[in-house]
């Protein structure tokens, strides 16, 4: 779900053995020596925070075991803020020894459960609410799945290697945009145009608003039409989005840079720099800009 580097101080064991026991070749795992948790969204789940309103929100998961043989689990949670701090982290639940588990939690709970957050507008915008969890092991050694600044905690490359699955849930706190036209300012550094998420051309910069694609803006490329209405001259162009009002979220996407080539810089309404990446500096995916509704 996220670039979170292996920390140095790392738990070797949740080392996971695989090795062939007998004499047909059958493949065993040895799984006493740690676990690992698959976390799910339940449907209709929201994947955002909007903090004005979270007080009301349901917070819907599910936590299911996909290795190990755990005593049982607890479920706990950290919060991060836009600057870099970390509040907990707190226990939502535990003692749970069966799974799957589903959860509900509204936003009331979840504030809470925090004595660093005492109501939403302790809340930003570009903060982050983590639940992981942290496991009790059959001879007792508790193993937690996140340290306490939010990065793996294990060292096991076998888990790397296990797709789907969640070990821990992300959800980013957004609030409702300010209304207004956005510019756009793009540019290569090759001067031959944007190619993103293809060899030769590719999306642009996506405008999601609401849950609904709205606009689209990149340069164009000399070598395959763009799927959308691009602009520029191959090196430099620029181009607006317009965000109305009443909208509750706006998510802005970047389809990515194959060639380390790609620049750009966005501006509010008001002329505020509210990004700037530059020539290869943005990955794959949400881009955080942020400016809320007054």
């Amino acid at each position: 779900m996220r670039n979170l580097y292996i920390s140095s101080l790392l738990l070797a064991l949740f080392a996971l053995n695989i090795s062939c026991d007998d004499d047909g070749g059958t493949s065993s795992k040895n799984l006493s020596q740690g676990a690992l948790t698959n976390l799910t969204l339940a449907s209709g789940s929201p994947e955002f925070i909007i903090n004005s309103t979270f007080a009301n929100t349901e917070l819907k998961f599910s936590v299911d075991l996909s290795f190990g043989d755990p005593e049982s689990f607890d479920l706990k949670a950290l919060y991060k803020t836009f600057g870099g701090e970390f509040y907990g982290p707190v226990t939502i639940d535990e003692n749970v020894s069966s799974f799957p588990k589903d959860y509900v939690l509204t936003g009331s709970e979840v504030i809470s459960a925090f004595t660093e957050i005492n109501s939403v507008s302790d809340m930003n915008a570009g903060d982050n609410i983590l639940f992981y969890a942290s496991f009790t092991m059959k001879d007792g050694r508790v193993l937690e799945t996140l340290n306490t600044k939010g990065e793996p905690n294990y060292y096991a490359s076998d888990f790397n290697q296990i797709g789907d699955n969640n070990y821990f849930l992300a959800y980013p706190v957004t609030c409702a945009p300010q209304p207004g036209i956005y510019r756009i300012e793009m540019h290569d550094a090759y001067d031959d145009g944007w190619q993103t998420n293809d060899d030769n051309g590719g999306n642009g910069i996506q405008l999601i608003l609401d849950g609904e694609l709205t606009a689209e803006v990149g340069l164009c490329n000399p070598y395959v039409d763009s799927p959308y209405n691009c602009v520029g001259d191959y090196t430099d162009g620029i181009d607006t989005v317009t965000i109305p009002e009443g909208t509750a979220i706006a998510l802005w996407q970047f389809p990515g840079d194959q060639y380390g080539e790609i620049s750009f810089e966005i501006y509010g309404p008001n002329d505020e720099l509210l990004l700037a990446s530059g020539p290869g500096e943005a990955a794959s995916g949400p881009l955080t800009v942020i400016l809320c509704a007054e």
